[in-house]
């Protein structure tokens, strides 16, 4: 037998990996989560037309692949490894906290709510590879863009909740009828393999009272999110503070919300938004997972 045929042998040869694999592909075939029919923050600024093609349910490729599928899990676990580092110092409030706008039809989930005493601040976190945090100066534009949604929505909830009840008994007399409403944001989620509908709704709205709760004590207004961005292959962390009171930040977040507007008319319309390639071999088309749809 030759070398090339021994090696051959000795990759087919798998107890492991290909089931492993296998599994890990699967996972595309599952039904998610995702809220469909909201502007997410972390799609602030991408192609209108393919937010459109989410927000309608679209069918689009969405397979994703074995490996691809491990460095989400990396991810998702430097999320979880470094907020739990936040909680133990004493600095983040809580976690994973869901954000929600009526006006724009926003819903999404930040990392974290920080104390730092006389102020606090969103907490953001991205892991990043070596070269990409090398090269790392600033904020990375669409992640300013999502912090500063974030920020619009935490602060308008803020100010909501001031100015609806006169104090925090009264606050607390409106427990039931806050928690209807939030319930109603959840009717998309659906059983799963560790949790039921039901318990996923409850955990939800459990984090809507928290965060009502600290923003309802929180008479100062929050301006800040901090982003932590770790390197992959070093665990090193670079750390970047966006302010809404910095020069630039209205006209970022009004053009924002000028293109959630837009894109909720377009989805009410079902009127299909131009595209933003002029081919697709265009860098906003390459890697969309509506070019079939779209240039079809």
């Amino acid at each position: 037998m030759s070398l090339k045929e021994i090696f051959k042998s000795a990759l087919d040869e798998s107890f492991v990996i290909k089931r492993l694999d296998k599994y890990l592909v699967s996972l595309s075939d599952k039904d998610g989560d995702r809220a469909i029919d909201v502007n997410a923050p972390s799609q602030a600024g991408t192609c209108l037309r393919s937010r459109f093609y989410t927000r309608k349910g679209y069918d689009f490729d969405d397979h994703i692949d074995a490996r691809l599928r491990r460095i989400f899990g990396n991810g998702i676990f430097t999320h979880e490894r470094l907020q739990g580092y936040l909680k133990e110092e004493g600095m983040l409030l809580c976690d994973e906290l869901p954000m929600h706008n009526i006006k724009y039809n926003i819903q999404g989930h930040t990392d974290g709510l920080l104390d730092f005493g006389k102020e606090k601040a969103i907490l953001e976190i991205k892991s990043i590879n070596l070269r990409g945090f090398n090269d790392l100066k600033m904020v990375k534009p669409e992640h300013k863009k999502q912090g500063l949604v974030y920020l619009y929505c935490v602060e308008q909830r803020r100010l909501e909740l001031h100015r609806e009840y006169e104090d925090f008994e009264d606050f607390e007399n409106h427990f039931y009828s806050r928690n209807k409403f939030y319930k109603s944001l959840y009717n998309h989620l659906k059983d799963g393999n560790k949790y039921k509908r039901r318990e996923k709704i409850a955990y939800q709205v459990h984090l809507h009272s928290v965060l009502d709760e600290i923003l309802m004590r929180t008479d100062k207004p929050i301006t800040k999110v901090i982003f932590l961005y770790e390197n992959k292959d070093t665990q090193d962390l670079k750390e970047f503070c966006v302010s809404s009171t910095e020069k630039d930040a209205r006209n970022i977040l009004e053009t924002v919300l000028r293109e959630y507007e837009a894109l909720n008319n377009h989805c009410l319309k079902d009127n299909i938004p131009p595209r933003e390639g002029k081919s697709k071999n265009d860098n906003v088309c390459r890697w969309c997972n509506y070019k079939l749809e779209c240039w079809c």
